[in-house]
């Protein structure tokens, strides 16, 4: 089941569900309300709108096989790997299996774990689908931010850039698949590793807010002034999974615009 988040908990609670269901029409009015399904000691059974979701109370850490890689990447939150070790419980929240469109799963999860993450003494967020982790403040403010046309990838998604020798750097992301999208690969790439990023998230939110493909040899107007070809491609870490792999000129382009991803038809 790909639709789960974890949360990282101080003492080992499960929310109370008037609580949770509050805070969750506060905060989210214009959607379908929480419903009890059923209640233990260590379940919660929901039922929104068409969807079932299971938040279950764990009384033991998250494996930390699970957590390191991401905590030890997380470069937005320094102290994710001293956050996370010392947690002694969790909560695991999952959806049913769904083969419809995959952006209202990913929002029904961020709101729900948002609403847990609000509710319980949590510690930190563990993202399933792009496998990241996020400080609960953090989580709950750009959740609340977002909405369809500026979705909250940075929650969603892992934007990994690698500095490679002198002033060549790489990009590659996790997390696009399971949204309905294609990975995202960029090799090389002579310039600024934060224009990489913005290139990459530009990128990634045009295929998803959009709903547009991108096929093999597309050019891809990332700026007035840059432009790189899109092939799809197996992934530079092997395996099956095509990717979109950016070539870019040799040149150091300059900064985009975040707001507005573009590309050419």
């Amino acid at each position: 089941m790909k639709w789960i988040s974890l949360l990282a908990l101080e003492t080992p609670q499960l929310p109370d569900f008037e609580r949770l269901a509050a805070w969750y029409a506060r905060r989210y009015p214009d959607a379908p309300p929480l419903v009890l399904s059923s209640r233990s000691d260590r379940l919660l059974t929901l039922v929104v709108g068409d969807d079932v979701v299971a938040v279950t109370l764990i009384g033991r850490p998250i494996p930390w096989a699970q957590l390191e890689g991401p905590a030890a990447t997380a470069w937005y939150w320094p102290e994710a790997t001293e956050r996370l070790r010392p947690h002694g419980a969790h909560l695991l929240t999952a959806l049913a299996e769904d083969a419809g469109d995959p952006l209202p799963r990913a929002w029904l999860l961020t709101r729900m774990t948002a609403a847990l993450a609000a509710a319980a003494p949590c510690t930190g967020v563990f993202w399933g689908p792009g496998r990241l982790v996020h400080p609960p403040q953090a989580y709950l403010a750009e959740s609340a931010a977002a909405d369809n046309d500026d979705l909250p990838l940075f929650l969603w998604v892992d934007f990994r850039v690698e500095q490679l020798d002198g002033d060549v750097v790489r990009l590659y992301t996790t997390g696009l698949e399971a949204l309905g999208g294609l990975e995202l690969e960029a090799p090389h790439f002579r310039g600024d590793p934060q224009t990489l990023l913005e290139y990459g998230y530009n990128l990634a939110h045009y295929q998803l807010a959009r709903k547009r493909s991108i096929g093999d040899g597309d050019t891809i107007a990332l700026t007035d002034a840059v432009q790189a070809t899109a092939r799809r491609s197996p992934s530079l870490f092997g395996g099956d999974l095509e990717v979109i792999r950016l070539e870019f000129p040799d040149q150091d382009g300059s900064a985009p615009c975040r707001d507005k991803p573009a590309a050419a038809d």
